[in-house]
């Protein structure tokens, strides 16, 4: 079974919040527990300044076609069956401050 790190960006068929609909979209990579599941945050190219988005300054460098962002409160836990293929990974200095983002969202 193919493992993931924090910070793997991956193509994966993402959920809508009504479970009617699944989109092909990027997605970060938050945790892998090691099981057949990974908890992932969806990423947009559509513009989003909220306290629990990050904008990604080296898209390109991730494998991503355009200016995106991570919306770190749109998580989902996904079975890694729907991960269409591995894109890239932040840097170390990006995973940092996606990790300040999360921590502001959870530990207020």
């Amino acid at each position: 079974m193919t493992s993931y790190n924090f910070g793997d960006i991956v193509l994966v068929g993402f959920p809508h919040t009504d479970l009617q609909v699944v989109s092909k979209r990027p997605a970060i990579v938050l945790y892998d527990a090691g099981d057949q599941d990974i908890l992932v945050a969806r990423i947009t190219a559509q513009e989003y300044v909220t306290e629990a988005d990050y904008k990604i300054v080296n898209w390109k460098a991730c494998g991503l076609i355009a200016e995106s962002y991570i919306r770190l409160g749109k998580q989902a836990t996904l079975e890694k069956k729907y991960i269409i293929k591995r894109l890239g990974t932040l840097d170390s200095h990006e995973i940092k401050n996606v990790k300040i983002v999360l921590q502001k969202i959870f530990l207020p």
